[in-house]
């Protein structure tokens, strides 16, 4: 059950910190291993999701420890894959039935300005914007997991949202 609930979230948010499908699938394994072989430690004071996310982090800060020069690459054909699977996605919902192609177009490079502006935000910004946007967690709840303080995790997505603000005024 916590596994079906939590999976997608856990997913996204290692695939948007390395943008390599094969590289997050790894980690989400490893996680998930780790959640299962420490299963009797966890304390049910606190929420799972804010110890899964605590594990998922500290995978991710040896992932970066050991690849330093693998993590800086982004791949232009994963990027551009996200791109049509976020415009198919939204075309299956029926927002974009009535485009024309050259607003198909337009659309996808806004997204992948987006992805881009994201993708150049300072590691802990990064971080915790796709912590607070993609898995929903509070800032509170990041604090813990990131082992700042409140205070500090509000000062990142504060300065998150300014860089993105400020980079992505054109396209808005």
């Amino acid at each position: 059950t916590l596994y079906q609930r939590h999976k997608n979230a856990l997913y996204r948010y290692f695939y948007r910190q390395l943008q390599n499908s094969a590289i997050a699938d790894e980690l989400h394994q490893d996680v998930w291993m780790k959640i299962i072989k420490s299963s009797t430690i966890f304390n049910h004071q606190s929420l799972f999701t804010t110890w899964l996310f605590k594990i998922a982090h500290n995978r991710l800060i040896d992932y970066y420890r050991h690849n330093k020069n693998q993590v800086q690459e982004i791949v232009d054909e994963q990027l551009s894959l996200e791109i049509e699977m976020e415009v198919e996605n939204s075309q299956n919902e029926g927002l974009n039935q009535t485009l024309q192609p050259d607003k198909l177009v337009e659309q996808k490079q806004m997204y992948k300005q987006i992805i881009l502006a994201v993708d150049s935000l300072p590691l802990e910004q990064k971080e915790t914007f796709l912590l607070y946007e993609h898995s929903g967690l509070s800032l509170k709840e990041i604090a813990k997991i990131t082992d700042v303080s409140f205070e500090n995790s509000k000062s990142r997505l504060r300065y998150a949202l300014k860089k993105l603000r400020l980079q992505l005024r054109e396209l808005l």
